[in-house]
């Protein structure tokens, strides 16, 4: 399998891993629960024989992406603290299962990932300067400039979904206040409809939910029906959406925002109203050729991205 990567993403309750050619085709995929209730060292095992289940076929030389929620040190290969993985703390990932595979691996924040699968496969495919923004129940992302992943001296930063924008604003799980997470994530916007739901203004809300979570997507259905506590809400968090995009056009002048996540699938009823706020916050020349677009890249924007990091750092082994 000359030309292809092993891709790992170990977001969400499963661990998947695929062989990726370098076009972006996804040759072979195979997955199986994390279970991280088992501890790390189970974990990579699962991941090992993932590895070896999708790469049978492929070369030891074939090398392997892994995009992993974070904090995390792609420095040293270490999983630093992450609340999706309990327990891991200072989880030396890289050398556990480089020793175990024998493979040469690269690990990276998944939002970072993100954004180079859709610089290398993606909607900003071929893109030198661009901003993505995953919104998901957090909020997470990563920033290309000239070409070059952004992520700071420890390899911790772009973390678009921390950026302040009201001081005065709610309490974000990061513990900082007025986060953009705190306003147009999953959990945000949940939370706004829940405490309307405890008034006559959020009857629609909880009609559309039928009993179950007022979560995004039912609050931008109330809001598309016409309901105006929804709409509220909505415009609340695309607002915020807006001012972050224009802080990030002014700060890195990038040619695409690209927005991904499960929010952002309730499209232009958030879209809208940060695509109206984002001039209000950002320089004109900076956002004159400015393309704010959706990611293409779906439910394998993890995968992908780990393999597009795995391209980037082991280029001259996958050709």
């Amino acid at each position: 399998m000359s030309g292809s990567v092993i891709a790992i993403d170990l977001g969400g309750t499963n661990i998947r891993a695929a062989i990726v050619g370098r076009d972006g085709d996804i040759l072979r995929r195979a997955s199986m629960p994390t279970d991280s209730a088992d501890g790390h060292l189970a974990v990579v095992d699962r991941m090992v024989r993932l590895i070896g289940d999708v790469g049978a076929e492929a070369d030891i030389q074939v090398p392997v992406g892994i995009a992993s929620p974070g904090p995390l040190d792609p420095r040293t290969g270490t999983i630093l603290y992450t609340p999706n993985l309990p327990g891991w703390r200072d989880v030396p990932l890289v050398d556990l299962v480089s020793r175990a595979t024998g493979r040469r691996i690269a690990l990276q924040n998944d939002g970072n990932c993100g954004a180079l699968g859709e610089a290398d496969f993606g909607s900003a495919r071929g893109v030198d300067n661009l901003v993505y923004l995953a919104l998901g129940t957090g909020i997470g992302g990563g920033v290309i400039s000239s070409g070059v992943l952004v992520d700071g001296a420890r390899g911790l930063g772009a973390e678009v979904g921390h950026v302040v924008i009201a001081m005065d604003g709610p309490r974000c799980t990061c513990g900082s206040v007025g986060c953009l997470e705190a306003f147009a994530s999953g959990w945000a916007i949940r939370r706004d409809a829940e405490l309307v739901a405890t008034t006559a203004d959020g009857d629609r809300m909880t009609e559309l939910a039928g009993g179950g979570e007022l979560h995004a997507g039912v609050v931008a259905a109330a809001a598309d029906s016409g309901d105006p506590a929804a709409n509220a809400i909505m415009r609340r968090a695309g607002r915020a959406l807006g001012a972050a995009i224009g802080a990030f056009t002014n700060i890195f002048n990038p040619s695409n925002v690209v927005v991904g996540g499960g929010v952002a699938g309730v499209g232009e009823t958030l879209m809208q109203h940060a695509r109206e706020t984002m001039p209000q916050h950002s320089f004109v020349d900076m956002r004159r050729d400015l393309t704010v677009t959706y990611s293409s890249l779906g439910a394998d924007t993890g995968l992908l991205g780990a393999a597009a990091l795995a391209f980037r750092e082991f280029s001259s082994e996958t050709r």
